[in-house]
């Protein structure tokens, strides 16, 4: 009985001081103060942050309205109001000049290119001729090609009518800023007839990588 009744004592012993040594810390309001606080700050964040990408699309759209209600329409050039008053001046062959434009006119529509070009690789040069059939499709006296660092030496346009020789060229000329060479007619070409122009040039072979260039390779430690 006596070590029993010890070894009693000695397990409540054992256990009551254990249970001296845990402290339950109880759960204080501080800590779920400063978490709502928390979540009231993102809250409120994200309602401000709202309000003002509301507000920037408000005024812009606003803004887009006053422009378009304002007598100053701004249209880029080559669209809209601009596009019709280019294509009805090239019809009628007034003084526009369509050479200017980024793109191409739209009265004369290619159907079909003969193409000979002759190169002379002792001074990098060549010389071509070309044959291009076109359908008209709007009146005009205009004629734009893509050429860019060509020397055009003769030109020559031809017309499907039963009238014998080339149309009058009242002038040909480059326009190196759109890269385009420009055929002038005396006279419209007519919608729904076909014309071909005959022009020779010739050019410097290029030595970058820009039109009809030359370059060179290394075989076997040789340049060629």
């Amino acid at each position: 009985m006596g070590i029993e009744e010890l070894s009693v004592r000695n397990g409540r012993a054992v256990s009551d001081r254990w249970a001296d040594s845990v402290v339950v810390r109880p759960r204080t309001p501080e800590r779920h103060v400063a978490v709502h606080k928390r979540l009231v700050l993102a809250f409120a964040v994200s309602i401000l942050t709202l309000v003002v990408v509301t507000a920037v699309a408000v005024t812009l759209a606003v803004s887009f309205e006053k422009c378009g209600s304002s007598g100053e329409n701004v249209v880029p050039p080559g669209t809209g109001s601009n596009r019709s008053r280019d294509r009805s001046g090239e019809q009628k062959g007034g003084d526009v000049q369509p050479w200017r434009r980024l793109r191409l006119p739209t009265a004369l529509r290619p159907r079909h290119y003969d193409l000979q070009l002759s190169v002379y690789m002792h001074n990098f040069t060549f010389s071509g001729e070309v044959s291009i059939e076109l359908e008209c499709v709007n009146a005009t006296k205009f004629i734009v090609l893509h050429a860019d660092r060509l020397h055009v030496e003769k030109v020559a346009v031809y017309s499907d009518s039963k009238k014998p020789g080339a149309m009058r060229i009242h002038r040909h000329f480059r326009y190196p800023h759109n890269q385009v060479h420009v055929i002038a007619l005396h006279r419209e070409m007519k919608p729904l007839r076909t014309y071909t122009i005959n022009m020779s040039f010739q050019a410097q072979i290029q030595n970058q990588l820009l039109g009809f260039f030359h370059t060179s390779y290394v075989l076997h430690g040789e340049r060629r």
